[in-house]
C-alpha cells in the first residue's frame, strides 16, 4: 500500500509526538530521555514556515526519521537511501513491475480492493465486503486525536521537495486504475460504500 508521501510525513510528524507514543517507547526503552515540551508542542505549520531541520527534505538526505515510499520499494542497495533521489525512483518503479502483482492506495481503498480480490482472488477473495462489514467498526482505534489539520498551502510547500516521491505515488496509483481498468467490471460492483 501507497499513501500521499505528504500525507503520511504529515502523520508521522503527529504521531512521534503523540503521548501514547513516549508512553511506549518509555516502558521498551525506560534510559532514552523524554522530549522537551517545546519539541512536543511544536506544530508542522510553524516546523516548515521557520525552516526547522527536522520539516526541511532536501534531495539526497538521510531520513531515518521516515521511511520514503522510494527508499521501501528500491531495496536494500546503499544507493537506495537518500531522500528524493533518482535512483531510488527509477529502482522502486522496476521493482514494483517485477515483483507485485499489486500495489494499493490508501485513499481509494475500494479499488484497491477490488484490484486484490481479481488479482489475488487466493488471499482476497471478499476483502471489501470484510473491511465494510467488519474491519470499519474499529476505524477509529488507530487516529491520532493530537493530529491538527494543516494548511493546503504548507502541504504544497512541502510537496516541491517530495517530486519524485509523488512521481513514485502518481505511477502506483495509474497502475492500480489501469489495473482496475483491465478488469472491466459491471458498474454495480463498483459502488463505494
Amino acid at each position: 500500500m501507497v499513501r500521499d508521501p505528504v500525507e503520511r510525513v504529515i502523520s508521522w510528524y503527529y504521531y512521534v509526538r503523540a503521548p501514547w507514543y513516549f508512553v511506549e517507547r518509555k516502558q521498551a526503552f525506560p534510559e532514552l530521555p523524554l522530549p522537551s515540551p517545546a519539541w512536543l508542542r511544536k506544530d508542522y505549520e510553524t516546523c516548515v514556515r521557520t525552516g526547522d531541520r527536522e520539516c526541511q527534505y532536501r534531495e539526497g538526505d538521510e531520513r531515518p526519521d521516515f521511511a520514503q515510499l522510494t527508499e521501501f520499494f528500491c531495496g536494500q542497495d546503499k544507493k537506495c537511501t537518500g531522500f528524493n533521489t533518482d535512483y531510488a525512483l527509477q529502482k522502486a518503479k522496476e521493482n514494483v513491475e517485477r515483483n507485485y502483482a499489486v500495489v494499493g492506495v490508501l485513499e481509494d481503498l475500494n479499488t484497491t480492493l477490488t484490484v486484490l480480490e481479481h488479482y489475488v482472488p487466493r488471499f482476497f477473495k471478499g476483502a471489501k465486503d470484510h473491511y465494510w462489514n467488519e474491519v470499519q467498526k474499529f476505524s477509529k482505534v488507530n487516529r491520532n486525536i493530537y493530529k491538527p489539520q494543516v494548511p493546503q498551502e504548507v502541504k504544497e510547500i512541502v510537496r516541491k521537495n517530495f517530486t519524485r516521491e509523488m512521481e513514485f505515488y502518481e505511477f502506483c496509483r495509474r497502475r492500480l486504475y489501469m489495473q482496475y481498468a483491465a478488469l472491466k467490471l459491471p458498474q454495480q460492483e463498483d459502488n463505494c460504500r
